[in-house]
């Protein structure tokens, strides 16, 4: 069947908008605010050959690699031909799935008069899967909880039960995390009668004519804008900070090829596994190396699964960007967020226009919250918070943004419902930002007080998880053509510096303060307007110092504006 472009876009507009809706059902049904407002979480559809033909716009994007090969992954083990309407599969495996324990993913085929046509799958990242809670200390992923392999949660709409029983057997908050998981069937079922008023409406037997047609039309959107950029390999390596538990560091090592309408990001030379929470499986790996890709050559396509066929990874088995099982991987973020920096270091070699200066808040951070009330209830609560972003060719960098993660800040009301702490203190940081032509974005101060009249025991258990990225360590949040790194980082307990990622024990009254750093600038700071570098000062973005220092401006006597004459000389000294 062909399609005119007219046709082809109303119906694409069509799917997107059903996973949309589907996301929709998810967010207004979940339990949890690492759902309803963190949005840590995918829904997506595929045709019946598996290709995934949209997945959800609000959504952790990084999912673009991950959720076609999750679904391909469980049609290894049950076979298209011998699913019925009702089944639900479920895993948790993070070689099969999405890299961590606490990602579920539940899939579900779609029929249409009483003929499969597709797929409709739901990842979502839950707050417990028993085990460790919430640490990079963790050795072994039987450290990290219950592993789920891949089975059927329902068989023809008749429901498994000692699946939801094994897991209330295992973890700390059973409703939160099935309430989440019914969530998820909910996101499915309206994804699947989505799909069904969709063939119902335009007339088609099923999905296989149009997934053709879209996932064609964005492989060779893509397959255009490689070709338009030099063949060649390029090569850039990073070591990561120091792990709070093991003090290793993992070097990163990549070289971009690019050959014709094809780009390869081989990662052979990189560390290999370690005996902390941080490593990657394969499905981790390819979708945040590819990403990146697809953000800075053709980011107006929607992510379907021909956004992938013009990219090729190497990740060698056994290093932390492959590992094998039992490899812990629970923090996996703690390398996979940075894969977009280190590769843009490569493609900055060739395309300098189209990367970002470094994420103040990238790895992302989160923190992590479990006591007991009075009254025997449980709580658990997370909250993540985001540095400044990178500056770019065109404008200076969002304050508070995260990348490449794109999930949303969660309300501090909202922490403090879930747990017993209370917020004192959430503020930009001035000077933070990474000078350049276009700044950073600024970075953010956090401090929060354990407050325990409720509490059983006195106490609540937790970790708060940084990036540990600092102005002058290893792996800094970097600058692009001549910009300067981000600044800031660094978490506090009652003002003694303490490590991040580790599990522990915090005391009603106990102050815990954090910074976050500011994002990369992007070119040569001295040739920032000085106007602009005098609307930061008058805004509190940076100080009197810092516009000196930082960007060679000169205020008047009186500090109202810029000293031309003065400034110019001070930049010619400093250039």
């Amino acid at each position: 069947m062909r399609f005119d472009a007219v046709t082809v876009q109303v119906l694409w507009n069509r799917v997107v908008a059903i996973v949309d809706e589907a996301a929709q059902g998810l967010i207004r049904t979940a339990y949890t605010p690492s759902v309803k407002e963190y949005h840590d979480f995918c829904c997506a559809v595929f045709d019946e050959r598996a290709d995934m033909l949209a997945h959800s716009t609000v959504t952790t994007a990084g999912f673009l690699g991950i959720v076609p090969e999750v679904m391909r992954n469980f049609l290894k083990d049950f076979p298209a031909d011998t699913l019925k309407p009702g089944d639900v599969i479920i895993t948790n495996d993070p070689w099969a799935a999405s890299g961590h324990l606490i990602d579920i993913s539940v899939a579900s085929p779609i029929f249409h008069r009483d003929r499969l046509v597709g797929f409709t799958l739901c990842i979502v990242h839950h707050l417990d899967m028993g085990g460790r809670m919430s640490t990079l200390e963790s050795k072994d992923m039987y450290e990290e909880g219950l592993k789920i392999p891949i089975m059927k949660l329902y068989e023809e709409g008749k429901l498994n039960p000692a699946i939801y029983a094994f897991m209330r057997a295992n973890i700390r908050v059973p409703e939160k995390v099935l309430g989440d998981l019914r969530a998820q069937l909910v996101a499915n079922n309206v994804c699947t009668r989505g799909v069904q008023r969709l063939l119902e409406e335009s007339g088609l037997e099923d999905l296989s004519a149009l997934g053709a047609e879209i996932t064609a039309r964005s492989e060779r959107s893509l397959r255009r804008k490689i070709a338009a950029l030099p063949d060649g390999t390029w090569h850039t390596q990073a070591l990561l900070p120091p792990l709070p538990v093991t003090k290793e560091q993992i070097l990163i090592k990549v070289a971009l090829s690019i050959a014709g309408e094809q780009v390869t990001i081989d990662f052979t030379g990189t560390s290999g596994e370690v005996r902390a929470a941080v490593n990657c499986t394969l499905n981790m790996t390819r979708s945040y190396a590819s990403y990146p890709i697809k953000l800075a050559l053709d980011p107006n396509v929607p992510n379907n699964d021909g956004c992938m066929r013009a990219i090729t990874i190497i990740a060698p088995e056994g290093t932390a960007v492959n590992s094998r099982p039992p490899a812990s991987t629970w923090g996996r973020t703690m390398i996979s967020h940075l894969l977009a920096e280190v590769i843009y270091g490569a493609l900055e070699q060739v395309l300098p226009e189209a990367v970002l200066g470094g994420n103040g808040g990238c790895p992302a951070n989160e923190i992590y919250l479990h006591g007991r009330r009075k009254d025997g209830s449980r709580f658990l609560a997370i909250s993540q918070h985001s540095g400044g972003f990178g500056g770019s060719t065109r404008q200076d960098g969002w304050s508070t943004l995260c990348f490449p993660n794109n999930t949303a800040n969660i309300p501090v009301e909202v922490t403090e419902r879930e747990a017993a702490m209370i917020y004192r203190r959430k503020e930009f940081v001035p000077d933070s930002a990474g000078p350049g032509r276009f700044r950073g974005g600024l970075g953010q101060a956090v401090e929060f007080e354990i407050i325990g009249e409720d509490l059983e025991g006195g106490y609540v258990e937790g970790s708060v998880r940084l990036n540990g990225r600092t102005e002058d360590g290893s792996f800094p949040i970097f600058g692009r053509a001549g910009g300067k790194p981000g600044r800031g980082g660094g978490l506090w307990v009652d003002g003694q510096q303490v490590e991040h990622g580790i599990y522990r024990r915090f005391l009603p009254g106990q102050r815990v303060r954090f910074t976050l750093g500011g994002g990369g600038g992007y070119g040569d700071p001295m040739a920032r307007d000085p106007a602009a570098v005098l609307d930061d000062l008058r805004a509190g973005k940076v100080t009197a110092e810092g516009a000196l220092r930082d960007y060679g401006v000169v205020l008047t006597r009186d500090g109202a504006g810029v000293d031309a004459a003065a400034t110019d000389k001070q930049r010619r000294g400093a250039r």
